[in-house]
């Protein structure tokens, strides 16, 4: 079994009840970080000889920790700073130090003072978020449709898909995951209306938290977390659904705290015991890179960059990693999920090729840094993050043109559209190259100069998004789940990073598992955009899901 009981799902997470005032995780560094490289894309290529060979817990961390001196002396550290305990990772690559705020409460060491073992440091501070005022809730957000509800039900998503509406998984190992933190989580109820007006097959018993954390109704997460269970739950049906709240803190839902609450996830995640076949996750904003380049901008425009810096903390969910560095961590964690078998799927953000969401709105004293900001972002494609990852799937929306479901265009309203463009930070994988090449040709793209043609694209693949990405990567993620658990069925292994398969079986078999989304573009509010054209392109991806084009070429491994 994947987890035997709720209880016991619940106390991986738990700590001893010890009132710690605030943490230090120390990230070290790495023993054998190109090794993992190496192995993360030969376990996720096709034709590899390590091809879904998945790696243990054991073998990760005999791999990755820098080993018992390098544990030791960040221990050491953490005791001299006044530590009063420390814990280390089961992989052992971090250490985790508590704290008693009553002599420092603004307790970060500096650099110069860290231990040479020592990769990134964060801190973590206990505290529940505010209750956010319903208007701070995205327009898209899970009750953002109002007219189409009769057209995108669950039903009519499955017609065009293929999917039969009472296939559900029947493997009792099969587990999929959401996660968000702050305000995360789902009301029992809503999931139970949500079940009795579009799709009664949900089976409520096998969706659960995995952490004491379940949310808080009105906050600005809340609203992404029922999108979240709804649509994985009723496209993963009768699969066993984790829904993940690892922090608390305020800072979370707005500013630097996210980058920090996901790292966490992440890297716990990769040390559990047991870990889901699927994870789904929403939530993101601008990437760091893609905030430094606005304010590196904004300074060349007059602005200083603490004027720019103390602009972006006020804007809703736009930038919420800390670093570059943040980020880098944050790629390494989601090549250990690959390696130990789990696919990951990110949406690819509600604000087409320019934004998080839309353009900076002003008040007050900031018309002119947010006039300069939206003109910078019109000028750039600017990537979010952590869908511009490699190591993600990232799933862009699709809605359907004059509500007919047979003519699939670019989702695009509620002043925002899919997600789409490449990375500032990183590299392009070998999968995509063609892909991006061909698609580069054609006509109606934005300037050259606006994007790094050699870095990661995105997105992979689309699903319905008329309530924003945050809809279609759950949606794609249930999909997947009911994949492995046929693959489960017959003896295969899970498929853990699918991104080289699914780009392979779209250029041999064209046509066949995703079908071709042509129409709109990742423009939004600005003036140019990436176009939504026949076969891979940088708003659909490969397009939207054929049921029996996935289960032939993704449920067997014998093509």
């Amino acid at each position: 079994m994947f987890w035997k009981s709720k209880t016991a799902a619940a106390l991986l997470l738990l700590l001893p009840k010890v009132a710690f005032s605030y943490e230090l995780i120390a990230h070290l560094k790495h023993k054998n970080p190109d090794t993992l490289e190496t192995l993360f894309w030969e376990i996720a290529t096709p034709g590899s000889d390590r091809y879904l060979q998945f790696l243990t817990r054991a073998e990760i961390a005999d791999l990755l920790s820098p080993g018992t001196s390098a544990v030791s002396e960040v221990e050491s550290w953490f005791q001299t700073l006044g530590s009063l305990r420390t814990v280390v990772s089961p992989l052992r690559d971090t250490v985790t130090g508590f704290f008693d705020d009553q002599e420092d409460e603004l307790l970060f060491p500096s650099k110069e003072n860290r231990p040479e073992s020592l990769s990134f440091l964060h801190r973590r501070d206990e505290g529940i978020p505010e209750d956010p005022a319903a208007s701070r809730i995205t327009e898209n957000a899970s009750n953002g449709v109002k007219d189409e509800d009769t057209i995108y039900t669950i039903a009519n998503i499955k017609d065009a898909y293929g999917i039969p509406h009472d296939l559900q998984a029947t493997n009792a190992d099969t587990a999929q995951m959401v996660w968000g933190p702050g305000t995360f989580g789902y009301s029992a109820a809503k999931l139970e209306l949500h079940k009795e007006k579009e799709c009664p097959l949900i089976n409520t018993d096998k969706i659960y938290f995995d952490t004491e954390n379940h949310g808080t109704p009105g906050g600005d997460n809340f609203g992404e977390g029922q999108l979240d269970v709804n649509m994985i739950s009723s496209f993963g049906l009768n699969v066993s659904t984790i829904v993940s709240n690892t922090n608390t803190t305020a800072s979370t839902e707005e500013t630097v705290g996210f980058g920090a609450a996901l790292l966490d996830f992440l890297t716990d995640l990769a040390q559990r015991d047991s870990v889901p076949q699927v994870l789904s996750m929403s939530l993101g904003s601008l990437s760091a890179a893609s905030c430094d380049l606005l304010c590196s901008e904004a300074q060349a425009m007059g602005f200083t960059l603490q004027d720019c810096q103390d602009y972006l903390a006020t804007q809703r969910q736009v930038c919420m990693f800390l670093s570059q560095d943040q980020t880098d961590r944050i790629n390494t964690a989601l090549q250990v999920l690959g390696t130990r078998g789990i696919s990951v799927f990110g949406s690819s953000g509600d604000g087409g090729s320019h934004f998080s969401f839309g353009p900076f709105k002003a008040e007050g004293d900031d018309e002119a840094i947010a006039d300069a900001l939206n003109e910078i972002s019109c000028e750039f494609q600017i990537p979010v993050m952590p869908t511009a990852s490699p190591y993600i799937v990232s799933v862009g929306g699709e809605m359907w043109d004059d509500g007919d479901s047979s003519k699939p265009i670019t989702w695009a309203g509620y002043g925002g559209g899919s997600g789409s463009g490449f990375s500032i930070e990183f590299d392009q994988p070998t999968h995509q190259k063609k892909a991006v090449e061909e698609y580069l040709k054609k006509e109606g793209m934005p300037p050259p100069e606006s994007y790094n043609a050699s870095k990661r694209a995105y997105p992979d693949v689309s699903a319905i998004g008329v309530s924003g990405t945050s809809q279609s990567c759950p949606i794609t993620a249930g999909i997947w789940s009911l994949i492995i658990d046929h693959r489960l069925n017959i003896g295969l292994p899970p498929l853990g990073f699918l991104a080289p398969r699914i780009y392979q079986v779209a250029y041999q078999h064209p046509g066949e598992a995703w079908e071709d989304i042509i129409g709109g573009d990742s423009s939004t509010s600005c003036d140019n955009g990436f176009p939504a054209t026949d076969g891979f392109d940088l708003n659909t991806g490969w397009g939207r899901p054929i049921w029996e084009g996935l289960l032939a070429h993704f449920g067997r491994d014998d093509h």
